[in-house]
């Protein structure tokens, strides 16, 4: 049984929507290199199979972290492990009906959930308490495995919103929010017939000291083709130090309130970033 201090309560204001277009959830730990041989991932396989029955392998992939060190550039960095032997490969298990899924790697570990014909968004609070069940066995995996705890250095949260657009219609949500290429007494004013939007969110302890960086919000938008229908793709990424805020808490507690609170803060980017006609649709109640 998961500990009730596990337990999610949603924001009193966090708005709320029946019908979100959203098409990719992930909630991912990056840690140090774990000593984990290939064959060790056997036993993984036999916890996970009843859940996960479809196995594949993949290279693994180098981390993307958010660099908040003082006096550096501020943004992204990738990281590759330097390590005596070959990486383990990145093995994903997935579920029968290809909806959900668990990815580990030698210094990394996911749960994602995408939709299917028939599978609907769940919403974060069913995402969640799957992750913790999933997260919980896999530390216990380590532990029996490795002799240790996995040592978490930066959490993520991420959500992909795929938002079709019919014939006839603007191809983006955002289109009423963001200005005209120009303007002119004589001119006729142009259709925005695209818009592609980037923006990057930093915060902030809030320590008497004056604080430090701990999480970075990622809001990425573009228009997309698919299956000859064009859209808008909307991506938000909550990445960080999920044990900044709260030095002497390390354990799952804390680390689950870095995710809720990545959580409302894409729920609010998203909101944020679209129009009111586009939330009518998607029924916001919230």
């Amino acid at each position: 049984m998961v500990d009730q201090t596990l337990s999610y309560t949603r924001t009193a204001d966090l708005p709320l929507f029946e019908r979100p277009p959203v098409r990719e959830v992930s909630m991912a730990l990056q840690f140090k290199q774990l000593e984990l041989r290939a064959v060790d991932l056997g036993r993984l396989r036999e916890l996970l199979r009843d859940r996960y029955p479809e196995v594949e392998e993949r290279a693994p992939a180098p981390l993307q972290m958010e660099n908040f060190a003082r006096g550096h550039r501020l943004g992204m960095q990738f990281q590759f492990a330097l390590m005596e032997r070959p990486p383990i490969p990145m093995v994903i298990f997935t579920s029968a009906d290809r909806s959900s899924l668990v990815q580990v790697q030698g210094d990394r570990f996911a749960c994602a959930w995408r939709r299917t014909d028939g599978v609907d968004y769940p919403q974060y609070s069913s995402l969640r308490e799957v992750f913790v069940q999933n997260v919980v066995s896999f530390n216990n995996f380590v532990e029996e495995t490795c002799g240790a705890d996995i040592k978490v250095s930066q959490a993520e949260i991420s959500y992909v919103n795929e938002i079709p657009t019919p014939d006839g219609v603007r191809p983006d949500a955002l289109g009423s929010a963001v200005p005209l290429p120009y303007s002119g007494k004589n001119l006729v004013q142009p259709e925005v017939s695209a818009v592609s939007v980037s923006q990057r969110i930093t915060f902030r302890t809030r320590d008497a000291g004056g604080g430090v960086d701990y999480a970075r919000l990622h809001i990425e938008a573009e228009p997309v083709a698919a299956d000859h229908e064009s859209g808008l793709r909307l991506s938000l990424l909550y990445r960080g130090e999920p044990y900044e805020r709260d030095r002497h808490s390390p354990g799952l507690a804390p680390l689950m309130g870095f995710f809720d609170e990545g959580h409302d803060q894409i729920v609010r980017g998203f909101a944020a970033n679209t129009t009111e006609e586009a939330h009518q649709l998607w029924g916001r109640i919230a």
